[in-house]
């Protein structure tokens, strides 16, 4: 809504106004007041009352001077009216001389319009309606009989016995005044929403923002700056009394006219150090001054620390934790419990186990248990890519860097792994080349991308696992002996299925039920002689062979009870040769000789002490289980 106020001198112009107010196209957009009133009683208007004012005469005149933030359209006077005006006199009084009272700028055509009516007459060029009384005088005086002229004049004229003839303002007037007042609110208004977009912009910007103008002055300043530099007056001052640490930077953007970005300096006074950057403003092929701007590099570093948080949203997030980890084992038990005070301290720790034991799942587990929990959880199998590509993922680069790097370069692992936790699987397989650049990321919290020429702050936790000694392998020159200090600060031995009691029972039992769900299979369960058979196992696979061997048994079942028949193709499945599978160092598939598989468990024990003279080693063999497996199991059910 477009809000007007009209002021008009005399009651036919009102009608004259609401006339063209109806019939204007924005009609609906408009909202008008229409006074009529004399210029000696226009009332005091407040800023913002109105969009737009539009006035006659001296009464515009006045509005400009009393009101300087709402435009003034003035009703000009058409040559139609100066014509009809006159014509009006001529007829009316037959005057031997007419004074015309207005302003110069619209008097131009009066002269052409006496010639025309071959009168005589004056034009008195009156800017103040105050002196319009000593004009009416001063044109009586002249010889002048009778007056043209706006209002206020009108009634002068009358008052000094003068015959006189109101300037009548047409339609046509009124519109093009109408016309010009929406077209100077509007562009107002845009105008208005481009400065406070650029105001919003200025005054919302986390960096300080100056706007020097080509003499050296402080025109723009946001508070930021302001506040920077301690809280100084820094508005309309010269640069170089103000702030005279940036005039080396202003002036030498000033002398080059190029932008210059990324100086390192230190603001006087204060423990603020600033990336700053100088751009040239260019207007009508000249340069009119300088956007200086100036980054607070903590705020900076704090800001890439949120973006590297961010990345967690995008899949580098841990999704197990301890409550995941299936067990009823009392050396699992021990084992999560050093992994849990682990989880509390913010050291380096190796994960130690063989295959398929669950090592990342303990890396997950401490990571959510650890004041990290919030932080990215990175990880990434060093055997799995060659050096040149492990470099490039663990430290990233640059664009340019070699052939085929990505445009603006590449975030490397440990950039994103920031504020939270990396984990390195199979760590032994690393190159010496990439070990010597991970003892110094280690050392100094810092890591340089391929290609760049400065390096990146980087706070993060390793996690390392391997299933193999390193420490051995350092002794063998195969790895950094001071790398293996850094990596295996806490140390977390995993045990193997086949020393973890009877959990091998549990997990079998939740892995079965979770393939048959998938497969979309009845629920099916173990016979009692095929769980004594799994018992026998030696899985050097751990859970990722048991896992296997779950699935291969669901495949081969076709009842509800797994057998033992099945479990056994299952257990060992005939090689190339035609053979079972042949496990080192353990027994092969027991022979018929053996306990009768029938029997439960501690009849079988006895079974087999009785069959080897009460030898263990021989009973455990017999039974294609370790020795301390064999006497958990005797002690368990308190067989001597």
């Amino acid at each position: 809504m477009i809000r007007l106020l009209f002021i008009v001198p005399y009651p036919e112009l009102e009608e004259t106004v609401r006339l063209v107010l109806s019939r204007h196209p924005k009609r609906d957009l408009l909202d008008a007041d229409i006074r009529c009133i004399t210029v000696e009683n226009i009332p005091e208007i407040p800023d913002d009352t109105y969009d737009a004012i539009i006035a006659r005469g001296y009464t515009a005149m006045k509005t400009l001077d009393g009101c300087h933030r709402t435009p003034t359209i003035q009703l000009s006077i058409t040559g139609y009216d100066l014509v009809r005006a006159v014509s009006e006199c001529c007829e009316t009084y037959h005057p031997r001389k007419i004074a015309v009272c207005g302003f110069g700028q619209q008097m131009y055509e009066v002269k052409t319009i006496f010639h025309f009516f071959h009168v005589d007459g004056e034009i008195y060029d009156t800017i103040r309606h105050e002196d319009l009384k000593e004009t009416v005088a001063r044109a009586k005086a002249a010889g002048c009989d009778a007056l043209v002229g706006g209002y206020s004049a009108n009634l002068q004229a009358r008052l000094a016995g003068l015959n006189a003839v109101v300037f009548r303002t047409g339609e046509d007037a009124v519109l093009r005044a109408l016309n010009e007042a929406i077209h100077t609110v509007e562009r107002i208004r845009q105008e208005r929403i481009v400065s406070q977009m650029y105001k919003t912009i200025i005054y919302s910007s986390k960096d300080g923002l100056l706007f020097v103008s080509r003499d050296g002055t402080i025109l723009v300043r946001n508070r930021v700056i302001k506040k920077m530099n301690g809280d100084i007056s820094l508005m309309n001052r010269s640069l170089k009394d103000a702030l005279p640490y940036l005039c080396p930077l202003f002036s030498s953007v000033m002398e080059k006219g190029k932008e210059e970005t990324g100086r390192i300096l230190a603001i006087p006074g204060t423990k603020l150090t600033v990336s700053a950057s100088c751009t040239p403003v260019v207007a009508n092929r000249e340069i009119s001054g300088a956007v200086i701007n100036l980054s607070d590099i903590t705020l900076i570093q704090d800001l890439e620390s949120q973006i590297r948080r961010k990345l967690s949203t995008r899949g580098l997030k841990a999704r197990y934790t301890f409550q995941d980890i299936l067990h009823g084992s009392r050396s699992m038990d021990k084992t999560i419990r050093i992994a849990r005070q682990y989880a509390a301290s913010d050291s380096n720790v190796i994960i130690v186990g063989e295959t398929g034991t669950g090592k990342e799942l303990f890396a997950q587990s401490i990571h959510n248990a650890s004041s990290r929990k919030n932080g990215p959880f990175v990880a990434i199998n060093c055997a799995a890519l060659p050096e040149n590509l492990l470099d490039s993922e663990l430290f990233g680069y640059v664009e340019g860097a070699f052939t085929g790097t990505s445009k603006g370069g590449k975030m490397g692992l440990f950039e994103q792994a920031h504020g939270g936790t990396l984990f390195l699987d199979e760590v032994e397989e690393i190159s010496p080349a990439i070990q010597g650049k991970l003892l110094r990321a280690l050392q100094e919290r810092q890591v340089r991308r391929i290609g760049d020429n400065k390096v990146i702050d980087v706070n993060v936790r390793i996690l390392s696992a391997t299933n193999k000694s390193i420490s051995r392998l350092a002794d063998q020159g195969l790895f950094r002996r001071d790398l293996v200090y850094r990596l295996d600060v806490l140390r977390l031995f995993i045990p193997p299925l086949r020393d973890r009691e009877n959990d091998v029972e549990l997990l079998f039992s939740c892995l079965l039920k979770q393939q048959c769900l998938e497969s979309g299979i009845p629920p099916a369960q173990l016979s009692p002689d095929a769980m004594a058979l799994l018992h026998q196992y030696p899985f050097m696979g751990n859970i990722r062979e048991l896992k296997n061997i779950v699935e291969r048994a669901c495949a081969l079942n076709t009842g509800q009870l797994i057998t033992w028949e099945v479990l056994r193709e299952a257990l060992y499945p005939r090689d190339l040769d035609g053979e079972e599978a042949y496990f080192p160092n353990r027994s092969p598939f027991p022979s018929p000789q053996g306990p009768d598989l029938t029997l439960d468990e501690p009849e079988r024990l006895r079974q087999a002490l009785k069959a080897c003279g009460g030898n263990r080693t021989r009973a455990a063999e017999l039974l294609g289980m370790d020795r301390s497996t064999l006497w958990r199991k005797l002690k368990k059910y308190q067989i001597s």
